[in-house]
């Protein structure tokens, strides 16, 4: 494992250094549109790529050494292995495409669920059979429901994570959060390690607004969480609940949830852009760092005693009327 993360830190200084030769030689920036972006400079779109390279080098670098620690006992089979990479890659792809050609909000749409359901069809085990809630003494079957639901659990969790790429670490450090947490629950370590080197590096870069995500970025992290939440339900000892797994999506999630009936309501297409975020209702009142530590800190603690607690289902309740309550008084202040 020391090979591994001694190659990483070279991979990623030398992407330090010259991420904005790349980026600006192949036009992968983000320009301010006076909207919602606000950036002074075109900004570099290469997270994505950063994320890939040491994704893509550690798993080479396991194949040439012949250890066989990256993927463990979580992936099996060669068609397991090929929905997983062929996955990774094909939503970078997708996601660059779309960074540089800013594709509509339906095109995403289907593009992604087509992704998603082919991968779902090759490989078996990509497949949320069944529903186990840590609160609850029997298991939901989803039987010929499954397909549907293991579709629609992605398609969610990719927006959800896209609307909540607002402002600079936030989408970041939560997957770093996120990747903590099944790093802990000892799935596979190594691949999250890498992940979260890759994000740290990208951080130094991102808090100074020297690089984005970008879709790229955003569709390889929300395809990796998913494809590990999903798989961690098809395994024996059951390492995440179902009701945990939506406890360290809520935030995102449910603002999400809460954005679409919103556009819905006054007419508006669900994925239509605007700046009523729970990061833009706060930021309206702080600066944009002290906006990113008070969502992170929100997810961390409520997150971290969820997993501690035995009143699992009054927590869930009392975390969505709070969600509600802080989004109200947030509108009530900015009308004011």
């Amino acid at each position: 494992m020391i090979i591994y993360s001694i190659t990483l830190v070279f991979l990623n200084f030398f992407v330090l250094f010259f991420f904005q030769h790349i980026s600006t030689k192949f036009k992968i920036v983000d320009e301010s549109d006076g909207i919602r972006k606000f950036q002074k400079k075109p900004v570099s779109l290469l997270g994505g790529t950063l994320i890939l390279l040491n994704i893509l080098v550690i798993i080479f670098l396991d194949f040439f050494l012949g250890n066989n620690l990256i993927f463990d006992d979580f992936i099996n089979t060669n068609r397991e292995l090929f929905t997983f990479i062929t996955g990774i890659i094909s939503f970078y792809l997708f996601g660059l495409f779309d960074d540089k050609y800013k594709l509509s909000a339906n095109y995403k749409l289907l593009i992604s669920a087509f992704f998603i359901l082919l991968f779902i069809l090759i490989d078996n085990n990509l497949n949320i059979l069944t529903l186990k809630f840590s609160f609850l003494n029997h298991v939901i079957e989803l039987k010929s429901f499954s397909i549907f639901f293991t579709l629609l659990c992605f398609l969610l969790f990719i927006n959800a994570l896209n609307m909540f790429d607002g402002i600079n670490c936030q989408v970041g450090s939560y997957c770093i959060f996120i990747f903590s947490i099944i790093f802990y629950k000892n799935v596979l370590p190594e691949l999250c390690l890498t992940i979260i080197i890759s994000l740290l590096f990208f951080l130094i870069l991102n808090f100074r607004s020297k690089i984005f995500l970008g879709e790229s970025g955003v569709l390889i992290l929300a395809f990796i969480i998913g494809y590990i939440f999903v798989k961690s339900s098809n395994i024996q000892n059951n390492i995440f609940s179902a009701d945990e797994i939506f406890m360290i999506m809520a935030l995102p999630g449910i603002d999400m949830l809460r954005l679409f009936l919103i556009r819905i309501y006054n007419g508006k297409h669900p994925f239509s852009s605007d700046t009523n975020h729970i990061h833009h209702l706060i930021s309206k009142h702080y600066t944009n760092t002290k906006t990113f530590i008070i969502i992170f800190s929100y997810i961390l603690v409520t997150t971290i005693i969820y997993f501690y607690i035995d009143f699992k289902l009054e927590y869930l309740i009392g975390y969505i009327i709070l969600y509600f309550l802080i989004i109200f008084l947030l509108t009530k202040k900015i009308k004011n």
